[in-house]
């Protein structure tokens, strides 16, 4: 199989904002709607919090908000306590990073930083589904995996940088396949631009996971 022909991954960032509080270091806070459809379609509760691994906060609720609305009322403290902020890129005392996704603009989050630091091995052990691994073993598994990333890297973040701003203003398309597998698709004016236009994702037992990217 030609290697650039793709083998197997979302989210446009509403504002960011910037939360001063009086004696403290500056904490940076994404804001994003999230309408019940768009829930269920990726399988995940409308309101929920979790930080990137730059630290940025990220808020997803049901109620819209107003740009200027976006100051010291958004601290921290006053986030609901039923939804604990989540900690996706954690480093532990001896160096093991882990990484954590329950959605597909986790997966891209997390992708876009391992491909830009050419983490290749991390995704092979953490992001990419089972079932992908089992497919890629006859091609060379995770020399074929790295192999194809370090070949396509430019055209790869490419695609990710481009599913992550487009994904909420309607030029990419998601779609779900059945209980556990989602699609994310560019739309036709964005995908003659790039090599790879399509990614796959499946919700696991132990979170979202790459499937492929082709």
């Amino acid at each position: 199989m030609n290697m650039k022909c793709g083998f197997f991954v979302v989210f446009f960032c509403a504002f960011c904002v910037a939360i001063e509080a009086p004696g403290c270091t500056q904490e940076r806070t994404e804001y994003h709607y999230r309408s019940q459809s768009e829930a269920d379609s990726i399988g995940r509760p409308v309101d929920e919090t979790y930080i990137k691994a730059d630290g940025t906060k990220v808020v997803y609720s049901s109620k819209r908000r107003e740009k200027n609305d976006s100051h010291a009322s958004d601290t921290p403290a006053q986030i609901d306590p039923a939804q604990p902020a989540i900690d996706l890129r954690e480093k532990k005392a001896n160096g093991e990073v882990v990484l954590q996704a329950t959605f597909p603009e986790q997966v891209v989050d997390h992708m876009l930083d391992c491909v830009r630091s050419e983490e290749y091995e991390l995704i092979w052990n953490q992001l990419l589904s089972a079932d992908a691994k089992k497919d890629l073993q006859d091609r060379g598994g995770i020399k074929y995996f790295q192999t194809f990333f370090t070949t396509n890297r430019k055209e790869v973040m490419a695609t990710l940088t481009c599913m992550k701003i487009n994904m909420k203003n309607g030029h990419v398309i998601l779609r779900k396949s059945d209980d556990t597998h989602v699609t994310a698709q560019l739309d036709s004016t964005l995908r003659r631009n790039y090599r790879f236009t399509v990614i796959d994702f499946e919700s696991t037992p132990t979170g979202m996971k790459l499937v492929s990217i082709r």
